[in-house]
């Protein structure tokens, strides 16, 4: 049971416990804020972070790792806008070897990433061994030579949606033939993400915590490449959720190649106008 109170003497009636709470466990009664349905509480933390004048009493809630906000303005917009834009998906790794030290702090950002009732039950694997990574991804190219056997011999038409695929289905299994690795592209680190696949957030709560690591990678000057190929066939071979050792009931939903990149960009491409509907 939570135990969640008010010091009545510091509380000012902001409501703004009241108001961010997204369970709704407070509750204005007369001339007072109360707390009911603490077993509903989600321990997001919103009530303590938001309260100015620290007035919630949240026992057994760690708050050695609440930290003072910074005022917005420390990430200036145009500089953020640019920062955003200016990352690339990596194909092309030098051999300068990460830090461990270095995948820790990403592993640290990822778990602030939001996940869906605060669950925060995303895990993480981090490869660095070559030789497992090489394995993998034989594996991964194995199943993409045996999926374009596949569909070159049925009689059925090819969905449309695959027949942009089929190079580079075919690519990743003559690379691996030749020796050459196109599913990771000879990175030095993979990093997987797996969940519960029974919690349908799941997908959401692990692209999340991808995308918060790839950012921080980008602005620790490493280069990353978010890699839906081996996701995709770890969804296919039974093999390798085994040769990883995933947990059962669990699904690899994120993968992401990392490493310090062997070129540098000069140029922000551009994209396609958004499509939008505004109601």
């Amino acid at each position: 049971m939570k135990d969640i109170s008010i010091d009545r003497k510091k509380c000012t009636l902001c409501e703004a416990c009241l108001e961010t709470c997204p369970a709704h466990i407070f509750f204005m009664e007369g001339s007072e804020i109360q707390v009911h349905h603490e077993d509903q509480c989600i321990a997001c933390g919103h009530c303590v972070s938001v309260c100015p004048v620290d007035a919630v009493i949240y026992e057994g809630l760690d708050l050695t790792g609440f930290l003072p906000v910074r005022e917005a303005s420390d990430v200036p917009e145009e500089a953020l806008y640019y920062f955003l834009r200016s990352r690339r998906s990596c194909r092309a790794y030098g051999p300068k070897k990460v830090p461990k030290e270095i995948l820790e702090k990403l592993i640290e950002i990822g778990r602030f990433a939001p996940t869906a009732h605060n669950l925060q039950d995303s895990e993480f694997i981090v490869i660095q061994d070559k030789g497992k990574i090489e394995k993998l991804s034989k594996i991964a190219a194995t199943f993409y030579g045996n999926t374009v056997k596949r569909l070159e011999a049925s009689k059925k038409p090819i969905p449309s949606y695959l027949k942009g695929m089929m190079y580079g289905f075919r690519m990743n299994y003559e690379f691996s033939l030749q020796g050459k690795d196109r599913i990771f592209r000879g990175a030095p680190v993979v990093i997987l993400l797996h969940s519960s696949a029974e919690n349908p957030s799941s997908l959401d709560n692990c692209l999340y915590t991808l995308f918060h690591m790839v950012m921080m990678a980008h602005a620790m000057g490493l280069g990353t490449c978010i890699n839906r190929y081996f996701v995709a066939a770890a969804e296919n071979v039974p093999e390798i959720p085994k040769e990883l050792d995933i947990p059962e009931g669990h699904k690899i939903y994120g993968c992401v190649t990392l490493g310090f990149p062997k070129h540098k960009f000069y140029k922000l491409p551009s994209r396609k106008p958004p499509k939008v509907k505004w109601i």
